[in-house]
């Protein structure tokens, strides 16, 4: 940025451009594009036209966006599918999800398998008695024990 932009900046009359989230009439049907841009970035279809902007977000240039990804999340939080997460990965408390949905109708959104909660893996308990390798099960750490520690087995009985 030369001086100039720095100046603009400062005096807010920079060309900041926002993320936009758009809707058709009926509202089930959402777009993405920046503010700058007049093509869209993903829709959920194609074929709607998009015509109320329904909200903004801060838009860093230094960031690669997976726009797809962003719209199926964002419809999934508007429409309570997904529940915000704050950075540390923990879910918001209920105040925070409001204020991001306050103000906008809940709409049934058509989206394929994007948004949906995975369920969590479980976590490796149980660990190999040699290598420390782990297990989820009794009969995976047995049948690695016999098979990569079978000496140190027979040495142990």
């Amino acid at each position: 940025m030369g001086d100039e932009d720095d100046v603009n900046v400062f005096l807010g009359t920079d060309t900041h451009r926002k993320i936009q989230f758009w809707s058709d009439a009926s509202g089930k049907e959402f777009a993405v594009r920046l503010s700058s841009d007049r093509d869209f970035r993903a829709v959920s279809n194609p074929a709607a036209k998009y015509t109320r902007l329904v909200e903004e977000a801060e838009y860093f240039s230094d960031m690669k966006y997976d726009w797809k990804f962003l719209l199926g999340y964002w419809m999934g939080v508007r429409n309570g599918r997904i529940e915000p997460f704050d950075l540390n990965g923990k879910e918001e408390s209920d105040s925070a999800a409001s204020d991001l949905t306050s103000g906008m109708q809940t709409a049934a959104v058509k989206a394929g398998n994007e948004g949906v909660r995975r369920k969590k893996k479980s976590r490796p308990v149980l660990k190999c008695r040699y290598c420390m390798l782990s297990y989820n099960s009794e009969k995976e750490r047995s049948e690695h024990e016999s098979l990569w520690h079978a000496e140190k087995r027979m040495k142990g009985t």
